[in-house]
C-alpha cells in the first residue's frame, strides 16, 4: 500500500510537469529552460529514516523518488543522537537504495536533527529613521539589518544563557527568519525605494548548541554528501500552516513531544519535551499480556482507560506548563493541530474537555481541531481517511519539503539576502 502511494505521488508530479511543458508549446512566446535543483530531504526519528529526492522547478517541487530504513529505537535516545555510525550507514542505505532506483546521484541534503535543545527565539525590534526625507537604498538596507539581527542576537543570547546556561559561543544559529516588515503601519515585503519613518522588523532566531551542529557535520562527512541545511522539524511543521495566524501544535511521537506557538504569524515559541506516547504503551504492556501492535490498534477503543487518564493527566499538566511559559498573559490559540500518534482521538477528546480556568492560560474559544494543506500534493490529510495514517506518518518530511520550497522562493528576496550576508559578516 506504501509503495503505491508512492508510485501515485511520483506519477501525479511527473504528469503535471509533463503538462506544463506541453502547455508551453501551445503558447506565442519563447520559453527558456531552467535547469532544476535535486536535493535530498532526510527525516531522522528513533525507528526510521524517511529519504526523497525532490526537483524543484521554477518555484514548484517534483517528488522524484523515496526510500525509507528502519533502525534500532536505542540509536536514537531521549531525542539525542547515542550511535552515529550505525545512523550513518543507515542513511548511507537508504540513500544509496533510492540513487540506485532512480539512476541519478544527489549531493545537496536538508536535515532534520533529533535534539531536545532547540532553542526558539521572537523578537519584534522597532527603529525611527532619522531622515525620512531619503528612500532606503541597499546601504541604509545593510546597515538596518545588521542593527536588527545583533539586537535580536544580544537579547537572545542572554535569554538562552538564562534558561540553559548556554553560552554565546556554545550555539550555532541555524535560521534566522522575518516572519512581518511593518513601514509606518502598513505591512510591506520590500523597504527599498520607501521613506517611512517607523520600521518594526518581526524576527525569528532557532538555534542549537555547537555540539549538535558538529554531529552534523560528522554524519555529513560519513555519508559523503553537502548538507545545506539544517531544519528543526517544530520549525517546519509551521509552513504548512502559512495562511493561519494563530495555532497550536502538538507533535506528539512515539519518543517525544514538541509544543509549537503560532500567534500574529509568529512563531512564538517551541518546546521539546521528554514526555511521549511509548511511556503509556509501556505502562499497558505491563498490566495486560499484549503486543506494542495490538495495543496500537485498539488504543482509541474504550479499552486501558485508567492507564490513558493517568497518561492524560500528566500530558495535561505538562502542556499547561509549556503553553504558560510561552504565551505569558497573551490569549491561547483555539486552533489545535496534533501529528504523530497513528492513533491520537482519544488525546483529542481529552483536550477538547479540559476547563483552563484553573490556570494562567486565557482562551477565547473552545478548541477545535484543524488539518493542514499539502499544496504540492494537493492533498487535504482528513478528506481522505484511507490515506490518513500514511499522511500522518510522513507529515514531517512533507514540512520539510514545503519549507525547503520557501526558502528557495525567498532567496530571490532583497531584503532576505542582506541578511543572509549580514548574518555571515557577523559570525565572521
Amino acid at each position: 500500500m506504501r509503495n503505491q502511494r508512492m508510485k501515485w505521488i511520483i506519477e501525479k508530479n511527473l504528469k503535471k510537469n509533463y503538462d506544463l511543458k506541453n502547455n508551453n508549446h501551445l503558447m506565442n512566446f519563447v520559453t527558456k529552460e531552467i535547469k532544476p535543483k535535486i536535493i535530498w530531504i532526510i527525516d531522522i526519528w528513533a525507528y526510521k529514516i524517511r529519504v526523497w529526492i525532490c526537483k524543484i522547478i521554477n518555484r514548484d517541487v517534483e517528488l522524484v523518488w523515496y526510500w525509507e530504513k528502519r533502525q534500532d529505537e536505542q540509536y536514537i535516545l531521549m531525542q539525542e543522537f547515542q550511535n552515529l555510525e550505525w545512523i550513518s550507514e543507515n542513511i548511507k542505505e537508504a540513500i544509496k537504495k533510492a540513487e540506485l532506483d532512480w539512476g541519478i546521484e544527489v549531493n545537496d541534503v536538508i536535515i532534520n536533527i533529533p535534539t531536545t535543545n532547540v532553542f526558539f527565539e521572537f523578537s519584534k525590534i522597532n527603529h525611527i529613521r532619522e531622515n525620512t526625507k531619503k528612500e532606503i537604498w541597499d546601504k541604509e538596507l545593510y546597515e538596518l539589518m545588521k542593527l536588527v539581527e545583533s539586537q535580536a542576537l544580544h537579547k537572545h543570547y542572554k535569554t538562552i544563557k538564562n534558561n540553559s546556561w548556554y553560552k554565546k559561543n556554545d550555539l550555532k544559529l541555524l535560521i534566522s527568519n522575518i516572519s512581518n516588515i511593518q513601514i509606518d503601519n502598513e505591512s510591506t515585503k520590500d523597504l527599498n525605494w520607501t521613506n517611512p519613518k517607523k520600521i518594526n522588523i518581526s524576527l525569528l532566531n532557532v538555534f542549537i548548541p555547537e555540539s549538535k551542529f558538529e554531529t552534523v557535520k560528522y554524519i555529513e562527512k560519513a555519508i559523503k554528501k553537502n548538507i545545506v541545511n539544517i531544519i528543526p522539524s517544530e520549525f517546519a511543521i509551521t509552513w504548512l500552516f502559512k495562511d493561519t495566524e494563530d495555532i497550536i501544535i502538538i507533535d506528539l511521537w512515539n519518543s517525544h513531544t514538541s509544543v509549537i506557538v503560532k500567534k500574529n504569524n509568529n512563531i512564538k515559541g517551541a518546546k521539546k519535551l521528554s514526555f511521549w506516547i511509548n511511556d503509556l504503551i509501556k505502562q499497558i504492556r505491563n498490566n495486560y499480556n499484549l503486543t506494542k501492535n495490538d495495543i496500537i490498534k485498539t488504543i482509541d477503543d474504550d479499552r486501558f482507560w485508567a492507564e490513558k487518564i493517568e497518561f492524560l493527566n500528566i500530558f495535561k499538566d505538562i502542556l499547561v506548563i509549556t503553553l504558560e511559559e510561552i504565551l505569558w498573559d497573551k490569549i491561547c490559540p483555539s486552533d489545535f493541530f496534533i501529528l504523530g500518534w497513528w492513533a491520537n482521538m482519544f488525546v483529542k477528546n481529552y483536550l477538547k474537555n479540559i476547563d483552563f480556568s484553573w490556570t494562567d492560560i486565557k482562551m477565547a474559544w473552545k478548541i477545535s481541531f484543524v488539518s493542514p494543506n499539502i499544496e504540492f500534493l494537493d492533498l487535504k490529510i482528513e478528506d481522505n481517511p484511507d490515506w490518513a495514517y500514511w499522511a500522518k506518518s510522513n507529515i514531517n518530511i512533507f514540512a520539510m519539503i514545503q519549507t525547503t520550497l520557501d526558502f528557495i522562493k525567498k532567496d530571490k528576496n532583497k531584503i532576505e539576502k542582506i541578511l543572509k550576508e549580514v548574518i555571515h559578516d557577523l559570525e565572521s
